[in-house]
């Protein structure tokens, strides 16, 4: 009939799948060789994940068929998948916590028939984590790790399946330079081994150095599939966005000379030290440094998450407050968004409209009750000018796409009326043109007179977006770069290393 039988190890041919109100996918195909390396891009909301999530039986399609090695496939549950071997790396981690590395790495894919032979298990953990230049003590829970050598363990734990296809959702986005180039060099040993992977990502300088094809996806539905080696950067952005996107270019913006917070020697056994700073009112402060620097465990500290040492001092308009809890932090004009949108920021099963004014009820109550005319009103406002892409403001937030939850939640505090915004990674997993519009945001935030601090990895964000850049190191403030326009991703390193 077709040639297909010995190509491809995965066909999907015009996948359907509907969501009440809208359609995720239209009669998306994608064909995945043997030992390629097959990247998936598209702008949040694109279908991407929906479509790897028909492949792996998460998700039931509507109509279209599924071929493995040219033989029709349909699993009803990601279990089944994985009997065939086709295994996903979520970009959320699903790991438990209070769970060893290598318990993680065998759970539900136990070593040995019967009794788990827990030896093994540490060795094979060990392995596993080797292929990937990881070295950590398998034996201590996971919770102990870094956000990027969790990622890694996830990462491990599909190889322990001994995958066919292994999709890759976003595994870079909490990776640094080195671990990044170290999955990189396991995944070139996978696809000699035949491997055939899916890569997911917004970083296009990795999918043309990684990949052999690419598959563009917009609004459901299939745009292009071409050789990486046919395809320039800028085409695949215009093709993801279906139109010309400009880059952020850099503003140059007037700060006031005032001081809205100043910290003052504020430590943590384990996690900073004697760290000393001020943001001016209206300032766009960039905190870089590498992960696991101590960026985030700075400004959790700040925001009464984590209590500070003794000795430590938070000023508010030159007056010392104490900040023993986010209660406080709040009260006093600040507002946080962490980098785990999932887990800290967002409430999944509540619609838009209650996700964005969770802390501003009280100002909205009139006589004692909740003057709903004026929720409803506040909420199309901002769905309106952060372009918010819903159904409508009762749409459940967990359906919309990563950007559109981040807009949401920079909103909230937007309609509190705050003084100061700590944004942790406010673009992790973000595509482009989603990206542009919060650095938008940030900046319309700034020119209210808001104090925004943001923490990035992304040097490319940190340049565009900083009036002052401040960047730590191994838990101390090791410098600021302030002339932004002459500074260069060379000198933030610099900074960073010295």
């Amino acid at each position: 009939m077709h040639s297909s039988e010995n190509e491809y190890v995965i066909e999907m041919r015009d996948i359907v799948k509907t969501f009440p109100g809208t359609k995720a996918l239209d009669r998306v195909s994608l064909k995945l060789r043997k030992g390629e390396i097959h990247a998936l891009i598209g702008e949040n909301g694109a279908g991407k994940s929906t479509l790897m999530n028909v492949l792996t039986g998460q998700f039931y399609c509507d109509s279209g068929e599924v071929y493995m090695e040219g033989k029709p496939i349909r699993f009803s549950s990601p279990k089944e998948a994985l009997k065939k071997n086709i295994v996903l790396v979520p970009q959320e981690l699903n790991l438990i916590s209070e769970a060893s590395v290598a318990e993680n790495i065998f759970l539900g894919n136990e070593v040995g028939k019967g009794l788990i032979n827990w030896k093994l298990a540490e060795q094979e953990a060990e392995r596993l984590l080797q292929i990937l230049e990881v070295k950590v003590d398998v034996s201590q829970p996971v919770k102990n790790l870094s956000a990027a050598y969790q990622q890694l363990v996830s990462i491990a734990r599909a190889l322990a399946y001994h995958p066919k296809v292994l999709i890759l959702d976003e595994p870079t986005a909490v990776l640094t330079n080195k671990e990044t180039e170290s999955l990189f060099r396991s995944m070139q040993e996978l696809k000699k081994g035949g491997t055939a992977m899916v890569f997911i990502s917004h970083h296009l300088d990795e999918i043309m150095e990684q990949c052999d094809r690419i598959t563009i996806m917009k609004d459901g539905c299939l745009v292009k599939e071409v050789p990486v080696s046919e395809i320039t950067k800028d085409q695949m952005i215009n093709l993801m966005a279906g139109k010309e996107v400009k880059k952020t270019q850099r503003v140059k913006r007037q700060v006031s000379e005032e001081v809205f917070l100043e910290a003052q020697h504020l430590t943590r056994k384990g996690e900073f030290e004697d760290v000393n700073f001020r943001i001016r009112k209206g300032e766009i402060l960039c905190v870089a440094g590498l992960v696991g620097a101590g960026r985030t465990e700075i400004f959790k500290c700040v925001f009464g998450i984590t209590e500070k040492e003794p000795g430590g001092k938070i000023l508010i308009e030159g007056k010392e407050v104490p900040i023993k809890s986010p209660i406080d932090a709040i009260n006093q004009g600040m507002g946080y968004v962490s980098e785990e949108r999932r887990h800290d920021g967002i409430t999944p099963s509540m619609s838009v409209m209650e996700n964005m004014l969770l802390p501003s009820y009280d100002k909205l109550k009139k006589h004692g009750l909740i003057d709903w005319k004026q929720a409803a009103g506040l909420t199309e406002k901002y769905i309106k000018s952060f372009k918010i892409k819903t159904a409508s403001r009762e749409t459940f937030i967990k359906n919309l796409s990563g950007g559109n939850q981040q807009k949401v939640i920079v909103a909230r505090w937007m309609a509190k009326g705050i003084k100061m915004l700590i944004l942790d990674e406010p673009t992790r997993g973000i595509d482009v043109n989603a990206k542009g519009e919060i650095h938008q945001l940030i900046r319309e935030l700034a020119d209210n007179g808001v104090s925004v601090v943001v923490i990035s990895s992304e040097m490319e964000e940190v340049l565009a977006l900083a009036d002052r850049i401040m960047v730590v190191h191994r838990g101390r403030i090791s410098g600021y770069l302030d002339d932004v326009d002459l500074v260069t991703q060379e000198d933030v390193l610099k900074v960073a290393f010295q």
